[in-house]
């Protein structure tokens, strides 16, 4: 290619319009230069060419600062890349003793011991498994971030995570002195493929939130559905599943909202403090509800209590779609 002409067609004419780049050495041999060049044809009336004007641009100061972009763009992709592995790989290592930790305090528990040494135990045992949650919510979120965190499909019953779910807290809320009541609406057909341990993730947190916001009332939690008809190739039908967990607790003010997804954000940084937390169990609701095809939305006043939504594309299979005789409903 000459400097200042565009490439030729097969026939050795010169296009009417075009722009191209040229590389050239600056005049002290050295220093590289690229100069961005515009080709047009000067017509007559008759539409024969006259003459060809090409105008160039100095373009080096911005394809060095193109150059750099994309040198920190892959500088910052490859430390985000080391962190997620750092993060997997001592998040494996933390979990080996944390793990032995929570057994042998299994193990204590059931031996005999006096008052006082069972309540260390005790705590020694919470402490492990909080721990041992922390670190699950760290994995997750760097997976999350890495992109590398897939979404299983698999029949499960909605109804069986509501009740292993209400066991699970029934004794937390009962301590509390709040009222927990869960139900699933007949219209949930009675097997749902998804990802059932995401699904009963989101919930967990949703659900532990509303509880550990909450001081007086009760939490709710309803699982809802609408079916779509229409069969697809493997013999399942659309799904999209509504929960709404709502709470008489202490609120969010309306400009704290936006801020609840955003990593390591607490609510409660005030006085309020003594609720702990980490922030990530909304970031990870959330990231997990699109990866489903969802998302949560959330009202809330304060005093009064919030309520937090979530919906997911899911499927069913038509044949099994009937409610049980007795619809999941359990409260405590």
């Amino acid at each position: 290619m000459d400097l200042g002409y565009p490439k030729r067609d097969a026939q050795g004419n010169l296009p009417d319009r075009d722009s191209f780049e040229v590389e050239l050495v600056s005049a002290d041999g050295d220093t590289p230069v690229s100069y961005q060049w515009t080709h047009r044809a000067i017509q007559s009336s008759s539409g024969s060419t006259l003459e060809y004007q090409v105008v160039g641009h100095d373009i080096s100061d911005r394809k060095a600062a193109e150059a750099a972009l994309i040198e920190a763009k892959e500088a910052a992709e490859s430390a985000d890349r080391a962190k997620s592995e750092f993060l997997a790989v001592v998040s494996h290592e933390v979990r080996t003793p944390i793990n032995a930790v929570i057994g042998f305090s299994k193990l204590l528990r059931d031996s005999s011991l006096g008052p006082e040494q069972a309540e260390y135990v005790n705590n020694i045992h919470r402490s492990g498994v909080a721990l041992e949650g922390l670190i699950a919510d760290i994995l997750d979120v760097s997976r999350l971030e890495a992109g590398q965190l897939e979404v299983e499909h698999s029949l499960f019953s909605a109804r069986e995570c509501i009740n292993d779910l209400s066991n699970h807290f029934k004794s937390t809320a009962k301590q509390a002195g709040l009222k927990l009541d869960m139900k699933v609406d007949p219209n949930v057909p009675v097997f749902i493929n998804g990802d059932q341990s995401r699904f009963r993730q989101v919930l967990m947190n949703l659900v532990g939130n509303a509880i550990k916001f909450t001081e007086n009332g009760g939490v709710e939690v309803r699982i809802s559905s609408t079916r779509s008809s229409q069969v697809d190739a493997d013999g399942m039908c659309g799904l999209r599943l509504f929960a709404e967990i709502k709470d008489t607790g202490i609120g969010i003010p309306p400009e704290r909202i936006t801020e609840l997804f955003k990593p390591f954000n607490q609510m409660d940084s005030s006085s309020t403090r003594r609720r702990g937390g980490t922030g990530l169990g909304l970031v990870i609701s959330k990231r997990l509800c699109e990866l489903m095809g969802g998302a949560i939305p959330v009202d809330s006043t304060p005093g009064e209590g919030s309520i937090f939504r979530f919906s997911l594309a899911l499927s069913y299979e038509k044949g099994d779609s009937q409610p049980p005789i007795d619809t999941a409903e359990i409260a405590s």
